[in-house]
């Protein structure tokens, strides 16, 4: 019994979503590799915006530092009892 052209075109449709549905599921199945340190490392370096050359850090640092210590003025420790 031959098929009509809309039994083709539905039987090539659902075909080629069952072919698209497996190759998705093959490519995921190979992308579950395991990571070495450095791909972990630059993975986590790439989202979480950290730096990997800590001098930049420590200049980051010692520039809020500076910043708020206003210029000429040293912080002293007021004790309410002091021996004068």
């Amino acid at each position: 019994m031959p098929l009509s052209t809309s039994n083709k075109r539905w039987l090539a449709d659902h075909l080629y979503e069952e072919v698209k549905a497996e190759e998705k599921a093959a490519s995921m199945g190979k992308a579950k590799k395991k990571l070495t340190e450095k791909e972990k490392d630059e993975l986590f370096y790439s989202v979480a915006g950290a730096w990997k050359d800590d001098t930049i850090g420590d200049e980051v640092l010692e520039a809020i530092r500076i910043g708020r210590q206003p210029a000429g003025y040293e912080r002293k420790i007021a004790y309410l009892e002091e021996d004068e």
